[in-house]
């Protein structure tokens, strides 16, 4: 089960507790022309209520041509249900091609669970 999903520019993890601080929360992103380059975007993911080992795969997909633009994929070990278990994703000078709607997808199994739309826009320069 799918608990949270945040898209941002950084993820600090305190040594002593463990906690996470999400630095620079987004839900778009704008570039002056395509395709355009982010240097980077970090994806807090927490899933809970999985049995043993799950193969989980994070993604970005183009929402209109569903194609993946990057993604990531591992194995989360669940030592009890109730286990909420934290992944952070760091995707350096990920490519946009073009404007539009995206979405990050979190699969665990193949299975989805859980979603988070954003939008990608090109900012209109002003000429004098």
């Amino acid at each position: 089960m799918g608990v949270s999903l945040m898209i941002c520019d950084q993820v600090i993890t305190e040594a002593e507790t463990n906690k996470k601080s999400l630095i620079g929360v987004f839900n778009n992103l704008s570039a002056r022309q395509f395709p355009c380059r982010h240097p980077r975007l970090c994806i807090f993911v927490s899933i809970t209520g999985g049995h043993g080992k799950a193969k989980t795969e994070v993604r970005c997909v183009n929402e209109q041509t569903r194609q993946a633009l990057f993604g990531a994929e591992g194995e989360v070990s669940f030592t009890d249900p109730n286990y909420m278990v934290e992944a952070v994703f760091e995707f350096n000078n990920v490519v946009f091609p073009a404007p539009g709607l995206h979405c990050i997808e979190v699969l665990s199994n193949g299975d989805l669970v859980l979603q988070r739309r954003f939008v990608v826009s090109q900012l209109q320069v002003e000429r004098s």
